[in-house]
């Protein structure tokens, strides 16, 4: 579980409602495809055997076929690792009080971008495609009045309650903590009758 108090700007008040990941499906087509990229070394051999039986003969040959197999397994799991870490680290977190968006980009870097409920203007929800539909998963797009003009869930399951639990939560927080604030100033403002 992740503890909010290491989060940057976090409030004692604050607390955790959503915590959001990819689909486990965008890691299962992962997994199809490094399972694919591996088999392709194995195939390359049945092929080479099949067009030029003397091939694996010479050992000059052998051992260079032996390298470049070796070198291409060791970027096939260079890749499924970056690719795993990124799916894995990359969270959508959404609080009483704001969404962070934590993205992981490459093994080594990671970008964390804060947004807080009163900027939220509109939540949208999109499904594409037949999967999709039927797995119920897709993204969610949160419009602002910032320069960043959209943040974005990135196919994540049931993205049509995910939207509806941002919009009440914005909701809730407008009505807790901006309305209190504007009527407090309107109060504080002295009138000018003559």
């Amino acid at each position: 579980m992740l503890d909010l108090k290491k989060l940057p700007g976090a409030t004692p008040d604050e607390k955790i409602i959503l915590v959001l990941r990819r689909h486990w499906l965008v890691l299962l087509s992962l997994a199809a495809t490094f399972i694919i990229v591996l088999i392709l070394p194995v195939a390359a051999i049945f092929v080479v055997k099949y067009a030029k039986p003397d091939f694996f003969a010479d050992t000059i040959r052998t051992v260079f076929f032996v390298m470049g197999a070796t070198i291409f397994f060791l970027f096939a799991w260079l890749f499924m690792l970056q690719s795993f870490i990124d799916y894995y680290l990359d969270t959508w977190i959404l609080t009483n009080r704001r969404i962070l968006n934590i993205e992981q980009n490459g093994i080594f870097a990671r970008t964390v971008s804060e947004l807080s409920l009163h900027r939220v203007q509109d939540v949208t929800s999109e499904i594409r495609g037949f999967l999709h539909n039927i797995l119920d998963y897709g993204f969610v797009h949160i419009q602002t009045a910032g320069q960043q003009q959209r943040f974005e869930f990135e196919e994540i399951a049931h993205p049509n309650e995910v939207a509806k639990a941002i919009m009440e939560l914005v909701e809730e927080f407008r009505k807790t903590h901006i309305a209190p604030q504007a009527e407090a100033s309107l109060k504080a403002k002295p009138t000018n009758k003559k």
